[in-house]
């Protein structure tokens, strides 16, 4: 057992363990078949060129999985263990002004640097240390994604595992910006995601149809692809018993000026929800869902609902929301923000809701600055609005990622930047994963 201070039994319990009892009922089982050691990491890091050096790391990392995944038997999730050299040299940090920032460099790149200066040139651009320091970046993401997409292709899910997450002794520096969360906490994040990876489903909805699909619709932009217009569409997939999927949908080419949020015409939309339906209908022995309901965190324009209608036209229930956030605040008398659920209706398609605050059962409110509602702005289908905010307040409950009470988006819209991001730098030819697992 894991143990914190016990001040907050319910927001912060105590971790048991994990082992054939309450509450995983299985066992962890490694040996010296699933190891696999990254020797070059040290001589990897000396190169002066930041993405070079993320490119040449994730290269080691790639080949000690396809090893892994060719023992037997073969492993149901590879831990990539990443050295705190590693993370200092190739994440970057952005401020909330929006400045990307590198977390330290090597002396290698200090001493190129210094050769810039003084203006000597290189010979071959790819040398020039300065080329792409000052590219995007989001935190630990650059190296995430990038191994996350490369690795899919040996079908074995893969969980990061920084340093800190393995300490054993809690860290009481309040001033520290990166503090970790306390140790048992830590544990029910950390195992919690590793026990759905294998195949795992922590807990369902129980209240909810298990033949409802939920679907959540994005848009990112391909890192290889040097056209800045081009767009994809994408289509995340989850069902009441906590099955999570991803599609990929069509490439399209979309002018800012055309607005700010990308949108499908009628036959891209049609065809995203034609795959989500073929793959439902895959998954589930050619059923298809009672009903279907897809988020979006955009307004529909006329082309795209009618094309997600006509898609949906073998279903018999249907309804399209957006989701979405003006930074609209109500306030309640006593000590502690809106009760987690509470909701403002401004009209029949037109609500506010609480996905965090105060928590009955918890006693608290889990949260460190003043919740900020959701705001529906847009229903358009065949439920009552009530069911419509219940299923919002159950699906925020569905991220695998933590063991923590409920987060404040609900798990169709929650992830797809950070998914986008990974589909984003998978390599030409590579092929991509449908199972939500393999992007946690």
């Amino acid at each position: 057992m894991l143990t914190n201070d016990g001040s907050t039994p319910l927001l912060y319990p105590h971790f048991p363990g994990f082992n054939g009892e309450h509450p995983f009922q299985c066992e962890l089982v490694f040996g010296q078949t699933w190891n696999e050691t990254i020797l070059d990491l040290v001589q990897v890091l000396k190169e002066p060129n930041f993405y070079e050096r993320i490119k040449q790391v994730v290269k080691r990392y790639v080949d000690a999985v396809e090893t892994l995944a060719g023992r037997e038997p073969v492993p149901d999730v590879i831990l990539s263990c990443i050295p705190q050299d590693v993370i200092d040299l190739c994440t970057v940090k952005i401020s909330k002004a929006g400045v990307t920032k590198r977390i330290k460099r090597s002396r290698e790149e200090r001493k190129a640097l210094k050769k810039v200066e003084s203006g000597r040139l290189f010979l071959f651009k790819d040398m020039d240390p300065t080329m792409d320091i000052g590219g995007e970046g989001e935190g630990h993401e650059n190296l995430r994604r990038g191994l996350k997409a490369e690795v899919m292709q040996y079908k074995i899910p893969t969980q990061l595992v920084w340093p800190r997450t393995l300490k054993l002794i809690d860290e009481h520096d309040n001033s520290s910006k990166d503090r970790a969360q306390d140790v048992a906490t830590r544990a029910w994040n950390f195992i919690t995601g590793l026990y759905h990876k294998a195949g795992g489903s922590p807990w369902r909805l129980a209240e909810i149809d298990p033949s409802v699909c939920f679907v959540g619709v994005s848009f990112f932009r391909e890192i290889l692809e040097q056209n800045p217009m081009m767009r994809t569409s994408m289509a995340q997939a989850f069902t009441a018993a906590g099955d999570g999927y991803v599609l990929r949908g069509n490439s399209f080419e979309w002018n800012e000026s055309m607005g700010s949020s990308p949108h499908l015409d009628c036959n891209r939309a049609a065809s995203l929800m034609r795959d989500v339906l073929d793959l439902y209908k895959r998954q589930n022995r050619g059923s298809l869902p009672s009903r279907i309901v897809v988020h979006k965190s955009s307004r529909f324009w006329d082309d795209e609902l009618e094309g997600f209608k006509d898609a949906c036209e073998i279903v018999p229930r249907k309804d399209f929301v957006t989701l979405g956030g003006r930074d609209i605040q109500f306030y309640r008398t006593g000590d502690y923000p809106p009760i987690r659920g509470t909701f403002v209706k401004f009209d029949s398609s037109n609500f506010l809701l609480y996905t965090n605050g105060y928590t009955p059962y918890l006693r608290t409110y889990p949260g460190a600055r003043i919740p900020k509602p959701l705001e529906i702005l847009e229903h358009h289908g065949d439920s009552p609005w009530n069911v419509i905010l219940q299923e919002i307040m159950a699906l925020t409950k569905m991220n695998w990622n933590t063991a923590d009470f409920s987060c404040s988006d609900p798990v169709t819209i929650a992830f797809s930047r950070r998914i986008g991001q990974i589909l984003a730098e998978l390599p030409e030819g590579l092929p991509m994963n449908q199972e939500y697992r393999y992007y946690m």
